[in-house]
């Protein structure tokens, strides 16, 4: 066996994913070993059922009240008249807006996996499959769901149910307009977690630089902000 593979199997069963507790802390404090090892074993369904968790419990502590006054107040900024289902503070709406998160986070995830399977590995020719980027996605947007846990102080205080640290945070001196809006719609929390997608990106096609995945992946929430400020 060439001595060069031999080795690169050898660094492969080393940084070999382990258990999900583990790659959790990993995200955070070493992501360049993780994704080294979710190239050789793309565990991606323990990450996945997590960050579903985290984000619905980040959804289910915020008090009933709290995520009734958001609505109303989107509704009426918009001219709507606020359902009869909302007058009130219903028991039900916490729990109902707890299992939104539980469903709709393994499909955002595995559309996000798509876009960058679609945009790395059949545009560039880059090597992974569809399982590894998923893998990689999922783990590094386990940063975005711990968020939901983090700023629930911030939006209990602030009695914004959905408040973010994002870079409009830091633009107050700008007038309220499309710029102010597009800035707010840039979570840092959720910028963390496309970085960290790049590197895994690199990782997955065993490239040492990875700068260009970071930056070519930032253009999807870069969009998706661009796009959410035109109807905010």
């Amino acid at each position: 066996m060439d001595m060069s593979v031999a080795e690169e199997k050898l660094t492969e069963q080393e940084t070999a994913a382990p258990g999900l507790l583990r790659r959790y802390f990993s995200v955070f404090f070493s992501p360049d070993q993780l994704f080294q090892g979710l190239r050789s074993q793309p565990a991606w369904g323990g990450a996945m059922l997590l960050g579903a968790c985290l984000a619905a419990a980040g959804t289910f502590l915020l008090p009933p009240e709290l995520m009734l006054g958001t609505i109303r107040e989107q509704l009426l900024a918009q001219g709507q008249p606020v359902p009869p289902a909302f007058s009130n503070q219903p028991g039900w709406i916490r729990y109902a807006f707890a299992v939104a998160p539980l469903i709709s986070w393994g499909i955002l995830m595995t559309i996000f996996s798509g876009l960058v399977m679609v945009f790395f590995a059949f545009l560039l020719g880059h090597e992974g499959t569809f399982k590894q980027y998923l893998a990689v996605v999922v783990h590094a947007h386990l940063i975005s769901a711990t968020a939901t846990i983090v700023l629930l102080p911030l939006r209990i205080v602030a009695e914004d149910a959905q408040l973010l640290l994002s870079l409009g945070s830091f633009a107050g001196f700008l007038n309220d307009g499309y710029v102010l809006n597009f800035l707010s719609y840039l979570d840092l929390f959720g910028l963390w977690s496309w970085l960290l997608v790049g590197l895994g990106v690199a990782r997955i096609a065993r490239k040492r630089s990875w700068w260009f995945g970071g930056v070519a992946v930032m253009g999807i929430p870069i969009t998706m902000a661009a796009v959410i400020a035109i109807f905010a």
